[in-house]
Parts: C-alpha cells; sequence; structure tokens
C-alpha cells in the first residue's frame, strides 16, 4: 500500500510540475491570460501549441508536406538498391 501511494504522489507531482513549466513557457511567450485561467489544460498540451493540426509550425509535416517518414525513405532506398543489384545479374 505504502509503494501504491508513493508511486500515486510521485506522478502528482512530476504532472504539477509539467503544469507549472508549461504555465511559466505560456507567460513568457505571449499574453495568455485566458490559457492561465485554465491551468490543468497544459497537462497534456504545451504551451506553444497552437492546437491546429494544420499548422505550418506544429502540424505533422507528414501530413503537410507529404514527407515521408525515416523508416518509408529507408524502405525505399532498400527496395531501390535491390532491384538495381537484381537488375545487373
Amino acid at each position: 500500500m505504502q509503494d501504491l501511494e508513493e508511486k500515486r504522489g510521485k506522478r502528482r507531482r512530476l504532472t504539477t510540475n509539467a503544469i507549472n513549466r508549461q504555465k511559466r513557457i505560456a507567460k513568457r511567450a505571449w499574453n495568455a491570460e485566458h490559457l492561465l485561467k485554465q491551468p490543468h489544460r497544459f497537462a497534456k498540451h504545451h504551451a506553444l501549441d497552437c492546437g491546429r493540426p494544420g499548422c505550418m509550425v506544429c502540424g505533422n509535416p507528414r501530413k503537410i508536406w507529404k514527407q515521408r517518414t525515416l523508416q518509408e525513405k529507408k524502405m525505399m532506398q532498400e527496395r531501390i538498391d535491390y532491384e538495381s543489384d537484381s537488375n545487373l545479374e
């Protein structure tokens, strides 16, 4: 029981620290009084993230600029290498 309470306390402390860190970032970045009235929203939402998936700064580059992931690029390169090796033989 003691171990469970210690884990729960640690989790709550880390969450509170993360929220306070994001509040400090929001205060420095812009006048975000409307965000600071709801501080717990920073538990899973970063202060500098606008929240729009199509945003050029905050969005996923794969969806915005149609870029391939590193894993896809590696797979394509291996496929090209394999095809070029098989064509030589």
